[in-house]
């Protein structure tokens, strides 16, 4: 192969734009991490598995002024004030709100987890072209 030749096929890579796609890659897998971190650190009284730590708090407040007699009468037992409590996530406004804001919180935060990766995927795929770029280039310039 002529070195003419050689000079086309090197120009045809356009290696210039995917360096630079590399680059805008790599900041936007920047900005999802940070994203992600910031709403993390913004809501992390929502974040866990099972209840949160905000609805645990509100748990806790309503165990303690659970009444002492159901509605016969008789002194609740454990079961019952289970029962009691599993029953205030609905009807208890701001338990109810707290577990309705763990939801939102965790969908988005699958969403959040979702861009960066997506990001990533993107990024290891420019790497891989540039990765064959830079073999062509190598076995070009060999020749």
């Amino acid at each position: 192969m002529e070195i003419e030749q050689k000079i086309q096929m090197l120009k045809s890579r356009e290696t210039k734009s995917l360096i630079e796609k590399l680059h805008q890659a790599e900041d936007a897998l920047e900005k999802a991490m940070i994203d992600e971190a910031d709403f993390k650190n913004s809501n992390h009284g929502y974040l866990g598995s099972g209840d949160c730590q905000e609805v645990k708090r509100i748990l806790a407040e309503l165990s303690a002024q659970a009444p002492e007699t159901n509605g016969d009468g008789k002194k609740m037992t454990i079961p019952d004030k289970e029962t009691w409590l599993a029953k205030q996530r609905t009807e208890n406004k701001e338990l109810s709100e707290a577990v309705q804001k763990q939801r939102q919180v965790s969908f988005l935060l699958d969403d959040h987890q979702i861009k960066v990766e997506m990001t990533k995927r993107r990024l290891e795929g420019i790497r891989a072209v540039l990765a064959l770029a830079t073999q062509q280039i190598a076995f070009l310039a060999s020749g």
